[in-house]
């Protein structure tokens, strides 16, 4: 590498960006000694903004995204022997879930484009014993929703939207929300806004809400009545406190991502990459950045991610493998026939978007990427 490019600093780490006002939100909490949903406030208020802000009816509050997916599938009645169609590239949180139901994943191919499901191999792998299609809006980059929701309805599957990684990113000029039976979010602390852990899930459907929020609570319906099987799946004051004012701020974040974004778009522009685009109808909030190399370089890739971990870039891989190729689905029937999937998870280097970085360290790691990757494209 040149002697002359930048190096980052050693020990960087960035995390999601708070200031006072989440000090204090949290902090009036402790001080109340009302910690939880039942005794604070908070969680309910933490709903109703963000339904208000998604546009949807109810908003029901939980704590991780993958509690949030188990709870929306639970309610939508999925259970032993039905199958769900989810992409082959998204993260286990999106799958396990449907495990967890005792149901079957069935994994359709993706978009190379948005890397999100295929509309047409999802169409493919419905049978009769398919009762949802689980979409998932891959890196801030919203799903081909309206297709994939008339799919659902053609053949009467609940259709589900994992919104994990896309908080206020606009499909049609819309944000994601209410435009699924049921849209799950996570809070995780490298999300757009986040709690530390926490959920939420949104509906249109009061019917849906009410199952929702009875399996978040040990399934209970009434003081010691309890209805159905149900989980701890509630969100605690404090993180709530936490969501209330990350929301506030969600339309900077979102607009900082992109910013970050742009910065590693300028930087390899020239190179003989396949850079993240949106589609027309689509504004992405850039959850992550991920690009892929060219088929040539794809032996190569875990050596390029070396070599830039090496000059301190905080570089990752989402994701190295089809889900499908985890030992946690080897009991289903294979052969599994996602062709791009397997080849963007050859390629696919990622690099980050958190608002907590600093443009001028956004510009270094661009940079440095560039100067990388001409190494193994002379």
């Amino acid at each position: 590498m040149d002697k002359d490019t930048k190096r980052l600093p050693e020990g960087l780490r960035f995390g999601p960006l708070f200031d006072e006002e989440e000090v204090r939100m949290v902090s009036e909490v402790v001080r109340s000694g009302r910690l939880t949903q039942f005794s604070s406030s908070l969680v309910t208020e933490f709903e109703e903004g963000f339904a208000a802000y998604v546009g949807a009816p109810a908003a029901i509050a939980v704590n991780s995204g993958t509690a949030a997916l188990h709870t929306a599938l639970a309610a939508a009645g999925i259970g032993p022997g039905d199958e769900v169609i989810v992409p082959a590239f998204t993260f286990i949180g999106t799958v396990g879930p449907i495990l967890q139901q005792q149901a079957v994943p069935v994994f359709a191919d993706i978009d190379p484009r948005s890397f999100c499901m295929s509309v047409e191999d999802a169409a493919r792998k419905i049978t009769s014993r398919t009762k949802a299609i689980l979409a998932v809006d891959m890196f801030g980059h919203p799903a081909d929703l309206d297709p994939l929701r008339e799919l659902a309805a053609q053949h009467n599957l609940v259709f589900i939207e994992d919104a994990c990684q896309a908080h206020g990113a606009k499909y049609k000029g819309v944000r994601v929300g209410n435009l699924a039976d049921l849209t799950c979010f996570s809070f995780y602390e490298s999300k757009n806004m986040t709690t530390g852990e926490g959920g939420m899930i949104t509906t249109g459907s009061e019917r849906l809400a009410e199952l929702c929020r009875m399996i978040r609570h040990q399934g209970e319906e009434n003081w010691g009545i309890i209805r159905r099987l149900g989980y701890n799946y509630r969100m605690p004051a404090l993180q709530a406190a936490l969501g209330i004012v990350q929301l506030k701020k969600l339309d900077k974040f979102n607009e900082m991502r992109r910013e970050r974004a742009a910065i590693y778009t300028k930087a390899l522009a020239d190179l003989e990459l396949e850079l993240p685009t949106e589609s027309p109808e689509v504004w992405s909030v850039f959850h992550v950045y991920s690009f892929l190399l060219p088929r040539r370089l794809a032996s190569r890739r875990d050596e390029i991610v070396q070599r830039l971990k090496e000059e301190r870039v905080p570089v990752g891989v989402a994701y190295p493998k089809p889900l499908y190729a985890s030992p946690v689905f080897a009991h289903l029937e294979g052969p599994f026939h996602c062709p791009v999937t397997e080849d963007v998870c050859s390629r696919v280097i990622t690099l980050p978007t958190l608002q907590s970085i600093p443009l001028e360290i956004a510009e270094t790691v661009g940079e440095i990427t560039r100067q990388v990757l001409l190494e193994y494209m002379k």
